[in-house]
């Protein structure tokens, strides 16, 4: 059985990233590449990743690691294509995409190494 702490914890976080990614932005400055922000990107999803690991597992058992990384993707993508269509001062940026999918695939990477015991 999936531990709930573990469940409601993705789950908050989970809120938590949908609730910065798609409120309105304080700031009118213009930043073409800011490597803090695809820090943070990265950080987030390897973090969101992580989180729902053990969720995962319970529920798809051997096929856990790449429905993950599908859900974890998915998510990343339509946090940034409701920046675009449901905000007035956010943008979708592609470099925020591939910053949340390189930490999917460090955390995939570990899960799936750590699986194979290597």
């Amino acid at each position: 059985m999936v531990n709930k702490f573990n469940l409601i914890l993705a789950l908050l976080y989970s809120a938590l990233i949908i609730f910065l990614g798609l409120s309105e932005s304080i700031s009118n400055s213009v930043v073409s590449l800011d490597i803090n922000d695809k820090l943070a990107h990265f950080i987030s999803y390897l973090l969101f990743y992580f989180l729902w690991y053990n969720p995962f597992c319970y529920l798809f058992k051997s096929k856990a690691l790449i429905y993950l990384f599908v859900f974890a993707f998915t998510f990343g993508v339509f946090i940034e294509l409701g920046q675009k269509f449901l905000t007035l001062t956010r943008n979708a940026e592609l470099l925020d995409v591939v910053s949340n999918l390189t930490g999917i695939l460090i955390a995939y990477i570990y899960f799936s190494l750590k699986k194979r015991k290597i």
